[in-house]
């Protein structure tokens, strides 16, 4: 009973989420000097982003009801433009994770699908999906959001193109799973029914958007515009790259992510870098690179964060030109 209660009561990684953002409220809150103004931020901040969660939980709930993201993933198939770019759509659209896929893509790998459609999807599902458009609309706007969801699709069908056409990774795509793949079950499409996924989705949002918003502030606070410039704005050639080449590393979650861009744009960072920063901070995110290193060889892995990252850069690219005209 002690041992039982002990592994009931442990930690998890929402506790230390939440333990974080406390954390960094009350240091906040004293540093440089004591005041409220953080906390009043931050709490205004969520307030003012709960109409968007409580519509993003909503689609979250209704879009994973009867396993919908299984169902049209299965569509993925006969000629490869075709698959790439139903791969690439439905990648886009649909509010799986990137744990969640590991076991259909499994299966999928396992009947012989090519690699082509799966990179497709594996590309573009962690950078977008119908939560994502809707806290992106509510938290950096409606264009941003368009261009975001373009960005997604666009990178799906570039990924998936370039594989299709690399002959070491032709054919059927059981060839290039790792010796032994593990059945994981993840985060996607839940049998518990709508309420549960869209409770779960509203614990997800809010504990990363709390966090981020708190990160928001410090960034706004400590600083200085002349270094968010130097690195990040518009004029600068390499804004664009280096956005794509830090956005991993430094990526916390989606929805963390966008606030923490907001104020890295209000700082100066131009429209293409935090466009390449938030779609090569997705793909080769935590859970996307485990979802992808558990199932694969290294040499797909590693095709899999080159395409990702060259993705991020064409989409940046791309989005500086449209605003620049």
């Amino acid at each position: 009973m002690e041992i039982a209660a002990r592994q009931r009561w442990r930690p998890g990684g929402e506790f230390y989420t939440w333990a974080i953002t406390t954390l960094l409220l009350l240091l906040g809150s004293v540093y440089p000097q004591p005041g409220s103004e953080l906390a009043r931020q931050v709490a205004w901040g969520l307030v003012s982003l709960l109409p968007v969660v409580a519509i993003a939980a909503l689609l979250a709930g209704a879009l994973t009801v009867g396993h919908w993201s299984d169902r049209a993933l299965a569509w993925v198939s006969g000629q490869p433009a075709r698959a790439i770019v139903i791969a690439s759509l439905v990648g886009t659209v649909t509010p799986v994770c990137g744990l969640g896929v590991l076991p259909l893509i499994a299966a999928l790998l396992r009947r012989g699908l090519p690699l082509a459609p799966v990179m497709a999807f594996w590309v573009s599902s962690p950078i977008m999906g119908p939560s994502m458009i809707a806290v992106t609309i509510g938290v950096l706007g409606v264009p941003f959001a368009i261009a975001k969801t373009l960005a997604a699709f666009g990178t799906g069908i570039l990924a998936g193109t370039i594989t299709a056409l690399l002959p070491a990774f032709a054919g059927p795509g059981d060839r290039l799973m790792r010796p032994a793949v593990l059945d994981a079950a993840g985060c996607g499409p839940d049998a518990n029914g709508f309420w549960h996924e869209a409770w779960s989705s509203t614990r997800l949002m809010l504990r990363w958007l709390a966090l981020a918003l708190v990160l928001e502030v410090f960034l706004q606070r400590h600083v200085p515009d002349a270094w968010i410039i130097a690195l990040f704005g518009d004029e600068r050639a390499w804004a664009v790259p280096l956005a794509a080449i830090v956005g991993a590393p430094l990526y916390l979650d989606g929805y963390a992510a966008l606030p923490m861009v907001r104020g890295l744009m209000d700082l100066g960072m131009g429209f293409g870098a935090a466009l390449a920063l938030l779609v090569s901070g997705a793909a080769v995110s935590l859970y996307a690179a485990i979802a992808v290193a558990s199932l694969v060889r290294l040499k797909v892995f590693v095709l899999y964060v080159v395409l990702a990252m060259a993705g991020a850069c064409v989409a940046g690219l791309v989005a500086d030109l449209v605003v620049a005209s």
